[in-house]
């Protein structure tokens, strides 16, 4: 199979901004802005995006002793909407606009799993 690129999940959804992949070690796979797509921060921020996934899939991992297994968790901010999802063997992390659903962001958030997890896999088992 192919080894997933930003482009794979930028075809998921018109609106996502940015998007990101990134192991449990911290390797990052990916990080890219939809072409087009005005960035709302430096593109050196990037690493703070995905430290502050890493962060977000820590605090629910943890806690998914106690609720079940930790999926996604998303944040709604005033120009965009940040979703951290757990895939096999790391997390991705994107943003779309704000004017995406509620319902459209938990549909791209489920269906992150199933379109990253071969590419993991392959991670895992090279790396």
């Amino acid at each position: 199979m192919a080894d997933i690129a930003a482009e794979d999940i930028f075809q998921m959804h018109p609106q996502i901004r940015w998007a990101a992949l990134a192991s449990d070690n911290g390797e990052l796979i990916f990080s890219a802005m939809r072409p087009g797509t005005e960035a709302y921060s430096p593109e050196r921020d990037d690493q703070f995006l995905l430290l502050g996934g890493l962060i977000m899939d820590g605090v629910a991992q943890r806690q998914s002793q106690w609720l079940g297994k930790f999926e996604f968790v998303f944040v709604a901010y005033e120009n965009a909407t940040q979703i951290v999802a757990h895939v096999q063997g790391g997390y991705v992390v994107l943003t779309v606009e704000p004017s995406v659903s509620t319902e459209e962001v938990m549909s791209i958030a489920k269906r992150l799993p199933e379109l990253c997890s071969s590419h993991m896999t392959e991670i895992m088992r090279d790396g």
